[in-house]
């Protein structure tokens, strides 16, 4: 009799301990801490060529495509200066991504090769960047004088100033590519507008793009001389997205997200252009007419695809000028594999 009642107090206080083990277990597993977001930085610049990244930006697209693959992120947007700064900004691991001219992206790619291997993610516009004067006695790029200055975002590294190199070219003659070169200097779009416009201003020309060169050319007195689809004959990509190889790699689902929700940004641009541009609005503080920027958007010759157009053309002016080392012959050489399906140039 005895026996059996310790025999009852064992099973009991055995059956006691492991409902408490029981719940320890799951009381640990419920409290075990989430698994940390990963934190992404996407530095852009200025202007409406980056609109596909401000809708991400404001709709959070990003994030909720990533979610729909099983992870989650969060992305920080900076917008920064030239080309010079993001490329700075992007080596030194300030930021992950950068989005861009294709010019600095073709600058960073050949010095990367073989160490940090950057190269373009995706196309993000393809629109004309025109050449502004604000004199009436320059009506060619041969009127500009010694004395006159032509702002560009950086100087020789943004596509603005290559831009400026390949129009000089084709209107001074060959050799003549660099004939401008010295009279450039380095300006950040909005300071370069309003530059351009002041009265007895010393900037007489600039190498601009959307909307800043739609602002320019309302005011008396400025006007387009050329642009780059002139100069090298036919649509060009005019910005991209771009970063190191090791991104891709590391971030495969992260990366297949982003092509996701820029597609979805690019998809909600063309079909409702007003909404987009009043997201524009609201994130960039851009104080533009609505008008005016509903109206550049919906220009037949301004457009957004992630396919890169002309950009093997740009690559091989400027390894003819010797602004590039190594010599691509594809456009794919320096576009990474996730727009390597695509039928681009």
């Amino acid at each position: 009799m005895r026996y059996e009642m310790i025999r009852r107090k064992t099973s009991c206080h055995s059956l006691a301990l492991a409902l408490i083990l029981a719940t320890f277990l799951v009381g640990g597993a419920v409290a075990r801490p989430a698994l940390a977001k990963e934190q992404f930085r996407v530095a852009t610049q200025f202007g409406l060529s980056y609109l596909s990244l401000v809708l991400m930006e404001h709709d959070k697209l990003w994030e909720s495509e990533a979610q729909k693959l099983g992870i989650d992120i969060s992305v920080e947007y900076r917008r920064l200066g030239g080309g010079g700064a993001l490329n700075d900004a992007l080596l030194s691991d300030s930021v992950d991504l950068v989005a861009g001219g294709t010019a600095p992206m073709l600058f960073v790619w050949d010095r990367t090769q073989g160490n940090f291997d950057v190269k373009g993610y995706v196309a993000l516009n393809a629109a004309p960047i025109w050449i502004l004067t604000n004199k009436p006695a320059i009506r060619s790029l041969k009127d500009f004088g010694p004395d006159d200055k032509i702002a560009v975002p950086s100087i020789r590294v943004s596509l603005q100033a290559l831009v400026l190199m390949a129009a000089s070219e084709k209107e001074l003659g060959p050799g003549q590519a660099e004939k401008l070169s010295n009279l450039t200097v380095e300006m950040q779009h909005p300071d370069a507008l309003a530059a351009l416009i002041a009265p007895n201003s010393q900037i007489s020309g600039y190498v601009s793009n959307s909307p800043y060169q739609e602002l320019a050319i309302r005011t008396s007195g400025v006007r387009k001389i050329t642009d780059s689809f002139a100069a090298f004959d036919g649509p060009s990509t005019s910005s991209v997205v771009y970063g190191k190889a090791s991104f891709a790699t590391k971030h495969a689902k992260a990366t297949e997200a982003f092509y996701k929700a820029l597609d979805k940004a690019s998809a909600a641009i063309a079909s409702d252009p007003s909404a987009a541009i009043a997201k524009y609005i609201e994130v960039t503080g851009d104080r533009t007419d609505p008008a005016i920027l509903r109206a550049i958007v919906a220009r037949s010759d301004f457009t957004f695809d992630r396919t890169p157009q002309g950009t093997l053309k740009l690559a091989q002016f400027m390894r003819k000028l010797g602004l590039l080392k190594h010599d691509p012959k594809s456009w794919r050489d320096f576009f990474a594999a996730g727009v390597h399906d695509r039928q681009g140039s």
